[in-house]
C-alpha cells in the first residue's frame, strides 16, 4: 500500500512550542501531508502552513480547504506561490464552496447562494491556476504545477473538482436540509460510490488522486461501541448509519484498519486519507501497519 497518501488536518496549537510538537509528530508518525483549514475562529492557514515548513523539510502543505468567499484570484496566488518558494516547493492549494453564512456576516463578506458559490469556486480554481503557471508571475511557484485540491461532497462540487483538481477531496458529509448551516450527516456507502462514479464520467480519463476525510478513526476497540461513542456524542446519526460510512475507520487492531482503508481504494479509489488532528496518533498507528505491509 506504498502509494497511500495520508494528510492530518491540523485544528490548532496554544503556543509556538506544542505547535513545533504537533508537527514534529506528524512528521515521525508518517503523515505525507499537513493541512490547514481556514475559518474564522482558527489561526490563518498559510501563516500555519509556512510555520510548518519550517518545523518538517518533508510534509506537503495543503490548505483544507480554503472558503471561497474569503479570497480574490490574485491575491491567493500570491500567498500560495510564496509558501512554495519558502517551502521549496511543498505546497498545494485546496478550495472549497464554504458553508458558513455566520463567518461571512462576522467578516461583512457576501454570502452567495450556493450554485454562486460553486460558479465562484470554479473561477477561482480556473484564475488562480493561471497566474500560477504564467511565467511572468512574481514571486515565481517552484513547482509547476502548483497542486490543486476541490473538495466538496455535492454533485455540483464534485463536477467543478473532476474538470479541474489534481486532488479530488471528499468530505463525506451532507448538509442536512432545512437545518442550520453546518449540521452534516455522513455519506453512506451507497452514496459515495455514486458520487465516485459520477466523478469518474466527469473527469473523462483526467488523471487524479481521491482524498477521504475521516471524520472519526478508533483502533483498538468493537467498531460497534466506537460507532456507539460517536452516536452519543452526535445523536443526530445512528450506530447504523457511522458504521455504513467510509468517513470513519474502525477496527479492533491496525491491521484490520490497514485492509479496510486497502478495501476503499479497490472500492472508491481512495489512495488519500486525511484525519481530523484529535484522531492524528489513531491513524498514526494505521499508517506504520500499512507501511510494514510493504
Amino acid at each position: 500500500m506504498s502509494d497511500l497518501q495520508f494528510g492530518v488536518n491540523f485544528h490548532g496549537a496554544p503556543d509556538a512550542e506544542q505547535f513545533t510538537r504537533l508537527v514534529r509528530r506528524a512528521d515521525e508518525l508518517g503523515f505525507d501531508v499537513l493541512a490547514a483549514p481556514d475559518h474564522l475562529g482558527s489561526m490563518g492557514p498559510f501563516t500555519v502552513l509556512a510555520a510548518a515548513g519550517l518545523v518538517s523539510a518533508r510534509l506537503r502543505l495543503r490548505t483544507y480547504v480554503l472558503n471561497i468567499g474569503f479570497w480574490n484570484p490574485a491575491l491567493l496566488a500570491r500567498e500560495v506561490a510564496t509558501l512554495d518558494v519558502l517551502s521549496a516547493g511543498r505546497a498545494e492549494v485546496g478550495l472549497g464552496a464554504g458553508h458558513m453564512k455566520s463567518e461571512h456576516d462576522d467578516a461583512k463578506l457576501p454570502w452567495l447562494s450556493f450554485s454562486r458559490r460553486i460558479e465562484a469556486m470554479e473561477q477561482v480554481a480556473t484564475e488562480v491556476r493561471r497566474r500560477l503557471a504564467d511565467p511572468g508571475h512574481e514571486p515565481s511557484p517552484v513547482q509547476r504545477p502548483v497542486p490543486l485540491m476541490v473538495a466538496a461532497m455535492s454533485r455540483p462540487g464534485l463536477k467543478v473538482a473532476a474538470r479541474h483538481a489534481d486532488v479530488i477531496g471528499f468530505s463525506g458529509l451532507h448538509q442536512i436540509a432545512g437545518q442550520a448551516a453546518g449540521t452534516f450527516r455522513l455519506s453512506s456507502a451507497a452514496e459515495t460510490a455514486d458520487r465516485v462514479a459520477e466523478v469518474r464520467r466527469s473527469a473523462g480519463g483526467r488523471p487524479y488522486r481521491s482524498d477521504a476525510l475521516l471524520q472519526h478513526v478508533v483502533v483498538g476497540k468493537n467498531p460497534r461501541e466506537a460507532a456507539a461513542e460517536m452516536a452519543a456524542a452526535v445523536p443526530r446519526l445512528t450506530i447504523e448509519e457511522i458504521l455504513d460510512s467510509p468517513f470513519v475507520l474502525y477496527a479492533e487492531d491496525a491491521g484490520q484498519a490497514a485492509d479496510e482503508l486497502l478495501r476503499r481504494r479497490e472500492t472508491y479509489g481512495f489512495d488519500c486519507v486525511t484525519v481530523h488532528q484529535p484522531f492524528m496518533e489513531a491513524l498514526g498507528q494505521v499508517i506504520a501497519a500499512c507501511r510494514n505491509d510493504t
